[in-house]
């Protein structure tokens, strides 16, 4: 049963006590609870005997190795100690996010172990909350949709998941030993995208690609929520699913009753064209000394278009020792 489902059915049946838990299936000596806010608690029984000072922020609170008595709808109460991880959020977005990162975290096998890998998780959780929306809320939103929308279609989640990078500071989408793939996104209009200096300057032995999509907007066409659902099902259990929820705080996206942006997928496949950066226009020098963050738009259309069989070598150089990509 998914964590979202059994927190609904600890706050359908309170038990009256300071909290009501029910054990999480397949995740022997965890529980998931509730308190006396219903406010979503983990519970992982603990080997330790000796307390230690909580750890807590506005968002969530870890307390490690003290005594409870939990009170389980499904068996006799619980008197021993725990482990507790806590979300102090009330907002439903907040609790959304925490329930999600906890049945993740437990998918990994986490779930008999220590304080020190859930002080860890505990960091995690912190640093995650702190992420602020994005200014252009509309923006990161598109442009997570081309990210998500690329990975899809094509060799899926799971491939790209590991070279994906979310972090805002990071010049490109994806990033291997020596390759480089940036997504950019246009609704409409000509194939006009804005880039970085850098992201279109390749350094000497580095293949920068860059994926093209012209967007349509549709209400019938697959949202921002499908793209993100499909890749938490996929990444479920792997070290690459806090990756997507730092994406989700900063496209807003949080509120799981939050479609999105919905675009045309088979429109959007028709239009995906991948190009070289080489062969994009761009300044062919690299940035004087002095000036930095140079930013222009640029036209792909006039640019020669990466051929299928091209394509295809240089997606196996991810997985393989890179290989240059060879005109033809």
């Amino acid at each position: 049963m998914p964590l979202a489902d059994l927190f609904n059915e600890l706050t359908e049946h309170p038990s009256g006590h300071a909290f009501t838990v029910a054990s999480i299936p397949q995740h022997a000596g965890a529980y998931l609870g509730i308190d006396h806010l219903c406010r979503p608690r983990l519970f992982v029984a603990a080997a330790e005997e000796h307390a230690e000072a909580p750890l807590r922020t506005e968002q969530v609170s870890l307390r490690l190795n003290e005594e409870y008595t939990l009170v389980a709808i499904d068996g006799p109460p619980i008197s021993r100690r725990f482990h507790s991880l806590c979300c102090e959020a009330s907002d439903a977005a907040g609790v959304t996010t925490f329930l999600i990162l906890v049945e993740a975290f437990l998918n990994q096998g986490a779930a008999g172990s220590g304080a020190d890998t859930l002080s860890s998780f505990f960091r995690s959780l912190v640093r995650l909350f702190a992420i602020s929306p994005s200014r252009d809320v509309d923006g990161e939103r598109q442009g997570l949709w081309g990210e998500l929308f690329v990975m899809r279609l094509v060799r899926g989640y799971a491939f790209w998941a590991r070279f994906w990078h979310t972090d805002p500071s990071r010049r490109f989408d994806f990033t291997t030993v020596e390759c480089r793939l940036e997504v950019k996104t246009t609704v409409g209009g000509p194939r006009i995208h804005h880039f970085s200096h850098r992201q279109v300057y390749a350094l000497p032995g580095e293949e920068i690609v860059i994926a093209s999509l012209v967007l349509r907007e549709g209400e019938s066409g697959l949202s921002l929520r499908q793209l993100i659902e499909e890749y938490r099902a996929s990444v479920a259990g792997t070290p690459d699913y806090l990756k997507l929820e730092k994406a989700v705080r900063r496209a807003a996206m949080e509120d799981p009753s939050e479609s999105g942006p919905i675009f045309d997928a088979e429109g959007a496949e028709r239009e995906l064209a991948w190009f070289r950066s080489v062969d994009a226009p761009h300044f062919r020098v690299p940035e004087p000394p002095g000036v930095s963050e140079t930013h222009y738009r640029v036209d792909l259309s006039v640019a020669p278009q990466l051929r299928q069989h091209e394509l295809d070598a240089w997606l196996d150089a991810w997985s393989e020792p890179p290989a240059q990509l060879t005109p033809t």
